[in-house]
């Protein structure tokens, strides 16, 4: 277990944040076999606190349940701080549901495992974070100005981002097997702010089938989404065979908002 005295403006890879002290030992030995460098702690709190004392962490792997402080409260304050400060985040569960994937998404982790990880899934998910925080920071200098740019601009801006974020998934493909990312919630909600962004309808059967989920799977997802509030389906006026469907207002503004604040974070 990490001291905050001790460590004081360390710098280190993976900082691990779980209430179970086997579990942490476990992640711990893991990561540091792969050549990573790691200290852990039992609670939020103590994460903070050694941020707060100068520890420069690369990536928080947090548990999502932990008494006093919880994993989203955790991230929440996470987000908080200065951009230089602020580690790449990584949770783990072993019951997380809908409301916690679409909430992890919110607060910018950059994966959500679930317990118990196999140690190769760990150290591809660390890793990959680590190397995008790298990007980030060796990219922000140079990035500025077009930030700035894009900012006068905010559709364009947020153009930027959706292809930024398809690109990240074109790439993941690459070196990861499909079935580890198989939900399609956040793909869908990609496709309908797209089609709103080019002024383009989306019918719920075109929507399940660009998902590239199994069909019953898609139309279970699109009833999760509309029954969270994200999407709503409105009949065809062209043809009341049919159904549209579309982000709805709270959906749209969490997009928005997610691109608002991933655009400020990342290198463009």
């Amino acid at each position: 277990m990490a001291d905050a005295q001790a460590y004081g403006s360390r710098a280190i890879d993976v900082l691990i944040v779980d209430d179970d002290p086997m579990i942490a030992a476990e992640a711990g030995n893991c990561l540091k076999k792969s050549g990573l460098s790691c200290l852990d702690v039992r609670d939020g709190f103590h994460a903070l606190h050694l941020l707060s004392r100068g520890c420069r962490v690369g990536v928080v792997v947090s548990d999502l349940r932990m008494p006093e402080l919880d994993g989203l409260q955790f991230a929440e304050r996470l987000n908080g701080l200065p951009d230089p400060q602020r580690p790449e985040l990584v949770f783990m569960s072993g019951n997380a549901g809908f409301d916690d994937a679409v909430q992890a998404i919110r607060l910018h982790a950059r994966d959500l495992l679930t317990k118990p990880v196999p140690p190769q899934t760990l150290v591809r998910s660390v890793k990959s974070a680590l190397q995008v925080r790298q990007l980030r920071a060796e990219t922000k200098a140079e990035a500025a100005p077009q930030v700035r740019a894009d900012e006068r601009h905010p559709p364009q801006r947020n153009r930027a981002t959706l292809d930024s974020l398809r690109a990240v998934r074109k790439v993941r493909s690459q070196y990861f097997p499909s079935e580890l990312f198989s939900d399609p919630c956040w793909e869908m909600l990609l496709d309908l702010y797209d089609a709103r962004l080019a002024n383009q309808q989306v019918t719920v059967t075109s929507l399940a089938a660009a998902s590239g989920a199994p069909p019953t799977t898609a139309w279970r997802r699109i009833s999760a989404l509309q029954s969270h509030g994200l999407i709503e389906r409105i009949d065809d006026p062209d043809d009341k065979r049919r159904a549209i469907v579309r982000l709805s207002s709270t959906g749209l503004a969490a997009v928005e908002n997610f691109f608002e604040t991933y655009s400020r974070r990342r290198p463009t």
